[in-house]
């Protein structure tokens, strides 16, 4: 065997072993996790591990966008959701009905993430005083309508 064919095979294995020690990080990650939330049961002042919480953020943040929703004209899906449901929305019911509009199952992870991508569009419309908020739900939550 060359030294060419030789560096192929150990840099093939160490990418293997790259990809396994990766898969175990992420299962200990996700253990550490769940000790964390058996402990807050048991012990209310608990921080959870800085590592768990990390990992959490990152996780929602790398789910990719499904195709649909990347290339869409956010502020017109807005305006079009708006529009035909006749009552103020919240960013997350204007999102989910954007969504399931393009195919986009409830349960996608990057729904979290494309709920910020709304708030931003909602946001940018008030501005242009396309749209203005009427109201909240339950203190948090700011509900949405078109500026008639």
């Amino acid at each position: 065997m060359g030294i060419a064919e030789e560096l192929k095979r150990k840099r093939t294995e160490l990418i293997g072993d790259m990809e396994q020690l990766a898969h175990r990080i992420e299962t200990i990650k996700k253990q550490v996790a769940a000790i964390d939330q058996v402990i807050a049961i048991y012990d209310p002042v608990h921080k959870a591990s800085p590592v768990a919480k990390a990992n959490q953020k990152l996780s929602r943040q790398e789910a990719p966008l499904p195709a649909a929703l990347v290339k869409l004209n956010k502020s017109a899906a807005i305006l079009e959701v708006l529009r035909e449901a006749g009552e103020p929305l919240s960013s997350a019911e204007c999102t989910s009905r954007i969504a399931s509009r393009h195919g986009v199952a409830a349960d996608d992870p990057a729904l979290p993430r494309f709920v910020t991508h709304i708030s931003a569009g909602l946001s940018s419309l008030v501005k242009r005083n396309r749209v203005r908020q009427v109201g909240t739900v339950g203190g948090r939550k700011n509900l949405w309508e078109i500026t008639r």
